[in-house]
């Protein structure tokens, strides 16, 4: 998704500054100013888009983080009751808490990473390895092999 945008960001720039040098009339440029404008706005978008999804990714490990060291004491408490009736801890919320799917993060993620292997297969050193690489970015945006 994040290389589709950059590539309609680059060409709208390259496409408003061919339009702003070739086109005198004025309703070209007016035309070439909003294409302009629109590839800024979508290039400050996916910016921020990017910046959220990065945050996202670290408050979700720290959620995990927090969730496992809770499940620890408690654990540790419950373990401490004798009664059969005693008060234990309820630890549902607990592994709620570690199954919160972010399918928005989680495919930002592999975006990130098949934007990896495509850098590596730019650079590869036989096409066999670059058809791989290819195909294992293909299959890392489906998801697979995370």
């Amino acid at each position: 998704m994040e290389s589709n945008i950059k590539g309609l960001v680059s060409a709208g720039h390259e496409m408003a500054s061919e339009l702003k040098a070739e086109c005198g009339a004025v309703d070209m440029r007016s035309v070439a100013k909003l294409i302009s404008d629109l590839a800024t706005q979508l290039e400050v978008q996916l910016v921020r888009a990017n910046a959220l999804a990065a945050e996202n990714v670290a408050l979700r490990s720290k959620a995990e983080e927090l969730a496992n060291e809770a499940s620890k004491i408690y654990s540790a408490y419950n373990a401490t009751i004798t009664e059969p009736d005693g008060d234990f801890i309820d630890m549902q919320t607990l592994h709620e808490m570690q199954c919160i799917e972010t399918p928005a993060t989680d495919a930002f993620l592999a975006e990130v990473r098949a934007q990896g292997v495509e850098m590596f297969a730019e650079c590869a050193y036989t096409l066999e390895h670059h058809d791989h690489a290819v195909a294992f970015a293909a299959e890392l945006r489906k998801g697979g092999n995370q």
